[in-house]
């Protein structure tokens, strides 16, 4: 089964994340399909506007914790400085596919329903435009599995809004925020209700269509120069390649898994 499905409709293409069934979580192949989709678009000249939703209830819940073990297994022989160069190749590999949004050259809007959770926020933080509905729900996830945010969201949205006490107590804290929440830090631009969010998006998207396309590629190259960012993402995925390592992520893991309370010993 396709995990992302593009469908063209006139001058908009309409991406859509294709796991219901997973609650739109992301696997390795969701991955390498968001890389293959900047290609496809980028390479049909009549495209004007992109817009992303996710099929089903929910959005993105984030990472598939299911597949996400398996990414991490390592032949026996590899210490520990080859393993951690292993992950660094994982991570940076991810970093770019969650820029998959920038690096189209036409405006993308985001659609955002029901869940939108750890990995999910690192993904609508590259798009241009992001509106919800008033069910959706968000979290910064990664600290309740013992790690850092590493694929965006902490630099993208760390510069995007300009409530950065409620940036870092969701990040800290990984607790969930509602659809007002998202507004008041700036994640969303606009919050409507659940039976009119692919309507309000289609019409954002139709009324970007009509502008000049060259005016809006030279508005996308300009305001999508995110300073440092590379060199941010890189730094990241440096500390993480170490991090990873902890045994917090397990105790966490098994506490979420459990409902049960994690108990970690002293830094």
């Amino acid at each position: 089964m396709q995990t992302l499905v593009g469908t063209k409709k006139g001058q908009i293409y309409h991406l859509e994340i294709n796991r219901p069934k997973q609650l739109n979580a992301m696997s390795g192949q969701l991955f390498q399909d968001f890389k293959a989709a900047v290609d496809i678009i980028n390479q049909t000249d009549d495209v004007r506007v992109v817009v992303l939703t996710g099929r089903g209830k929910h959005f993105c819940a984030g990472l598939d914790l299911k597949e996400a073990p398996q990414m991490f297994q390592f032949p026996d022989e590899l210490d520990q400085a080859r393993r951690s160069i292993r992950i660094y190749d994982l991570i940076k590999d991810w970093q770019f596919a969650m820029t998959s949004l920038s690096r189209i050259r036409v405006p993308v809007i985001v659609g955002i329903q029901g869940y939108c959770l750890g990995g999910g926020i690192d993904l609508i933080t590259s798009a241009d435009i992001r509106y919800c509905s008033e069910d959706a729900n968000f979290s910064i996830k990664e600290i309740d599995i013992g790690m850092a945010a590493d694929i965006g969201t902490l630099q993208r949205l760390g510069v995007q809004n300009a409530n950065t006490s409620l940036f870092r107590e969701l990040a800290y804290t990984g607790r969930m925020f509602n659809a007002q929440e998202a507004l008041q830090l700036g994640l969303v631009s606009k919050v409507v209700r659940s039976d009119q969010l692919n309507d309000e998006i289609f019409k954002l998207a139709e009324t970007i269509a009509s502008k000049s396309p060259v005016g809006c590629y030279t508005i996308k190259s300009i305001v999508t120069r995110e300073q440092n960012l590379d060199s941010h993402l890189d730094v990241m995925a440096r500390t993480n390649m170490a991090m990873l390592f902890t045994n917090d992520m397990a105790t966490a893991i098994t506490a979420s898994m459990t409902k049960g309370k994690a108990e970690f010993p002293k830094l």
